[in-house]
């Protein structure tokens, strides 16, 4: 819920759905730089994505005078945000007890528990000699910095080195809504190189976002290298989408490790995902033995889950973060060779209620059993797609729920005790349509229209009529984008922005209140300003004419 601050000021109470500020407001909110000559990109107060709670404009003070002689200061829980700050910015370090010397101006982190439910709350206040920021624990802190540089020049360093720039002073109150706002990328369809991934990682650390969910493997390639079964990434690395006789492109052990540092740096935690049992046909050109003979595990050989134990070990050491995903979607055990594998069949007899014909369906809701016990023993949360709702599962586990076809698997879903991520492809999936006539995936997606900048921000993810135990267990959003149509990093922008940044706005703001025009005129100076960084931004219409389908 919107709150303006109670200080005697001009109050900035901008919800969406009221429109921008006018030109003059506009002028006043918008910091200036002190030389003429200079062309910065900042981002307007009024037009900040995602929007805070709170913002109050202090027109009765001076603004605040950024210059290379400002000095960043901190105690030793806040320095990673204020390291990251001042090197970002070009500025000195004061010692966290240190005096001030008369006349100097600085940037202070000050620890202050905040009132939120979920980590990540801040208070920015700029004023005309000090810039406070206050949170209760590192990712506010540093989340208060990605605000206060949304507002400063894009090349900020080079611009205080020059001279000097002036923030006009104001008091932000924030903090996000859903603990899980993320972003997945599909790097085993088409491959997609660790320069690739922290450029992904370094919008969605400005926008807030803090979860990437890296899809390593699929029918078309296996992406991450395993000591223990070398195989996989030499021989399923092989080929993608476009290509499958592509040469074998994978990330290495210290390449893993490189993107969840430059991950964790920014409050990032990343997510792996080893598609099991289906979507596997990668893994099954180079370890044929655990197959059925096309692209599905054998869930009956003892022998494949010892190889899957094995694997998820490696991830585990590799991703430090609290989550393995094992997919477990679109099996299809019609399509399989499980009834043709007597000990599958076994296997189904086995599991099925007596009197009954053999159901694969049990089959499948075993070996997701399995997964679940085999991630847990390595000390991981489980997530996997909602598919294996029909699994029963009981807490414990994570559903990403996708099927926009299915909204009662949700409470399923809650009524198992399980936490839910939400993910409907029609709302969510960055891989289709942003435009009519656009390029994007063909299928049920579009159904309602392209996946717009419009269409995500006027979604409200929370299912009506939830208790207070289930809306809890709602951990929040993440938009996939799957890359079967998505090779070159120049289309990986085109569809990761500006969608990314409505995206932000959703899972951080505080209920649905993004009405699509309005937020679309915030988005203008985000667009500016990637496009001055050099990405291929679909900023309209015209952007999209390379991509346009005739």
């Amino acid at each position: 819920m919107f709150r303006a601050l109670a200080f005697s000021s001009w109050v900035l109470a901008f919800p969406l759905g009221l429109g921008a500020l006018t030109p003059a407001e506009a002028a006043q909110a918008v910091a200036t730089p002190a030389k003429a000559a200079m062309q910065p990109v900042p981002i307007p107060l009024s037009a900040l994505v995602p929007q805070p709670q709170s913002l109050t404009l202090q027109v009765e003070q001076a603004p605040f005078v950024l210059s290379a002689q400002v000095l960043v200061q901190s105690s030793e829980v806040f320095s990673g945000p204020a390291r990251s700050l001042a090197q970002s910015l070009g500025l000195p370090r004061l010692p966290a007890g240190a005096a001030l010397a008369t006349g100097a101006r600085r940037i202070r982190f000050e620890q202050l528990s905040q009132d939120s439910k979920v980590s990540g709350a801040y208070r920015l206040k700029i004023g005309s000699d000090e810039i406070l920021i206050q949170a209760a624990e590192a990712s506010g802190a540093f989340y208060a910095t990605q605000t206060l540089l949304q507002l400063l020049p894009q090349e900020a360093k080079r611009t205080l080195s020059e001279g000097r720039f002036e923030l006009p002073a104001a008091d932000i109150s924030d903090a996000p809504r859903f603990e899980w706002r993320g972003i997945m990328l599909d790097v085993a369809r088409h491959f997609h190189d660790v320069k690739r991934v922290k450029g992904v990682i370094d919008q969605m650390a400005l926008y807030k976002l803090n979860r990437l969910h890296l899809h390593l493997s699929d029918d078309q390639g296996w992406r991450l290298a395993i000591k223990a079964y070398p195989k996989l990434s030499t021989v399923g690395g092989r080929g993608d989408h476009s290509r499958p006789d592509a040469p074998a492109q994978f990330c290495s052990a210290e390449d893993i490790r490189s993107i969840v540092s430059y991950a964790a740096e920014r409050y990032i935690e990343v997510v792996p995902e080893i598609d099991m049992p289906g979507h596997s046909g990668a893994a099954a050109r180079a370890y044929p033995e655990y197959f059925d003979g096309l692209v599905t595990f054998n869930p009956a050989k003892p022998e494949t889950y010892r190889f899957i134990d094995t694997v998820l070990g490696e991830l585990a050491a590799l991703f430090p973060g609290r989550y393995i995903h094992f997919g477990g979607d679109e099996v299809w055990v019609e399509k399989t060779r499980w009834a043709q594998m007597p000990e599958v069949v076994a296997m189904a007899q086995d599991l099925t209620p007596a009197g009954q014909a053999p159901q694969m369906k049990y089959v499948e809701a075993e070996f997701a059993r399995r997964m679940v016990q085999l991630i847990q023993k390595h000390q991981r949360v489980p997530i996997a797609w909602d598919e294996v709702i029909a699994a029963g599962l009981r807490e414990g586990m994570v559903v990403q729920w996708w099927r926009m076809e299915h909204p009662e698997a949700v409470l399923t879903a809650l009524n198992q005790g399980q936490s839910v991520i939400l993910s409907p492809s029609d709302r969510m999936y960055l891989d289709y349509a942003a435009g009519l006539g656009e390029p994007g995936a063909p299928w049920e997606g579009n159904t309602g229209g392209p996946v717009s900048v419009e269409k995500i921000v006027a979604w409200e993810p929370m299912p009506q009529g939830l208790g207070e135990a289930q809306r809890q267990r709602v951990l929040g959003i993440e938009a996939p984008l799957w890359t079967e149509n998505v090779r070159s990093e120049a289309y990986l922008q085109f569809m990761l922005y500006p969608r990314l940044a409505a995206v932000a706005e959703v899972a951080w703001r505080q209920q649905a209140r993004s009405e699509p025009k309005a937020f679309v005129k915030r988005l203008a100076p985000h667009i500016a300003r990637w496009k001055a960084q050099g990405l291929n931004v679909r900023g309209g219409l015209a952007d999209a004419h390379q991509y346009r389908l005739h």
